[in-house]
């Protein structure tokens, strides 16, 4: 009856201790070598508190009066030597933002636009009214009981960025999960307030990939660093893809009239 995440940590760690030591070495630098070089690239001795500043939206075109949040949008790097970077967009709590959760959304696809879709069709704290020039308070945002993040992810969606043509094409779910992971850990030194928040990961449709496989990227650094990088505590998957258990995706409701 142990939980998921036990049960993951204990499948890593069984796969750490039959590893040899050269076997361990090898296999840690086929899995990290990119986020090792790439964490921390061009983040050591720069002020990240003054890119932060500069990342907070004082206000959305079209914005009504009296949205009472913070929002904040701008890049974090992935890859220094290709010029790859994630865009993402925060939208805080509008009360007790510090003592609430930090929640990571993706949409599927692959490839389509978390800022598009889930921020603005979606969970997002706006909607787009029919003049499709102004905004309209989502009454059922999820700000509301979180601090969410939507994440333009994998290469390619949204407002992703790379000064190299070759990452627009090359793609695939382990350099997502790597590259999501990368985000986050270089994205919480310019947020420090929530390195030590509890932080879910959620998502729909293909995101049914990404979310699990970066849990599990997480996890895996988490327990070979010995210590917690990001205090990962749980995920969510809606109309989740790949078909992962007939329980868990198909659920017969009886519904009656009364």
């Amino acid at each position: 009856h142990a939980s998921q995440q036990a049960q993951l940590e204990k499948f890593i760690l069984s796969r750490r201790a039959t590893r040899t030591s050269s076997s361990e070495a090898v296999y840690m630098g086929l899995v990290s070598v990119h986020v090792r070089s790439s964490l921390q690239a061009g983040y050591s001795g720069s002020d990240q508190s003054a890119v932060k500043a500069a990342d907070k939206i004082p206000a959305l075109p079209g914005q009504p009066e009296g949205v009472d949040f913070d929002q904040y949008g701008g890049y974090v790097t992935v890859d220094e030597k290709n010029g790859r970077a994630l865009f993402y967009y925060l939208v805080e709590a509008p009360q007790d933002a510090s003592s609430k959760p930090l929640l990571l959304w993706l949409n599927g696809g692959p490839g389509c636009s978390s800022l598009g879709f889930g921020a603005m069709l979606e969970l997002g704290p706006f909607r787009v009214n029919n003049d499709n020039r102004t905004l309209r308070i989502n009454k059922y945002a999820w700000n509301k009981e979180a601090n969410v993040i939507f994440l333009e992810s994998p290469s390619g969606a949204g407002f992703f960025y790379s000064n190299t043509s070759s990452d627009y094409d090359e793609s695939g779910d382990s350099k997502t999960a790597e590259d999501a992971y990368i985000f986050l850990v270089n994205w919480l030194e310019r947020f420090p307030e929530y390195k030590t928040r509890a932080f879910y990961i959620s998502g729909e449709s293909y995101a049914g990939h990404y979310v699990p496989q970066l849990a599990a990227t997480i996890l895996s650094h988490n327990l070979y660093n010995n210590r917690t990088i990001v205090n990962l505590q749980g995920i969510l998957v809606g109309n989740g893809n790949p078909y992962l258990d007939q329980y868990k995706n198909v659920k017969v409701v009886s519904v009656t009239d009364t």
